[in-house]
């Protein structure tokens, strides 16, 4: 019954799903070491998962991320002497252009895919 279950859900929800499993873990792990993963990169992750199909979900993943990292103490940055919402907002800014370029390529490579008519490279289509 598990088992049927990953192959029911979209492939967005399946996206979010994940991506929201990346965060937690990434808050707990900055929790539990005292916020040693603070790299822009390990946060971009789960945004650039979920832009690929929607880029208002990148935009919320990115303040997710950003959020997430304020709670795994992975924000502000040891030795920063700027205020922490100057940081969160640089950081935002940050995750919301790998946001809108993960989806401006997913864009691309679909568009690309649909003048090929070739329906086993678009998204959710599979060959039978």
């Amino acid at each position: 019954m598990f088992s049927a279950l990953p192959g029911s859900i979209t492939d967005g929800r399946r996206a979010g799903a994940f991506a929201l499993l990346w965060l937690l873990v990434l808050t707990v792990l900055n929790v539990q070491t005292a916020g040693q993963f603070r790299a822009t990169v390990l946060f971009a992750v789960p945004v650039a998962i979920v832009s690929w199909s929607s880029w208002r979900l990148g935009f919320l993943f990115a303040a997710l991320s950003v959020i997430a990292a304020k709670f795994g103490a992975a924000m502000p940055e040891p030795g920063s002497t700027s205020p922490l919402w100057l940081d969160g907002m640089l950081a935002f800014v940050k995750l919301s252009i790998d946001a809108v370029v993960v989806n401006a390529w997913g864009r691309r490579r679909r568009r690309l895919a649909a003048t090929n008519n070739n329906p086993a490279d678009l998204p959710g289509r599979r060959s039978k």
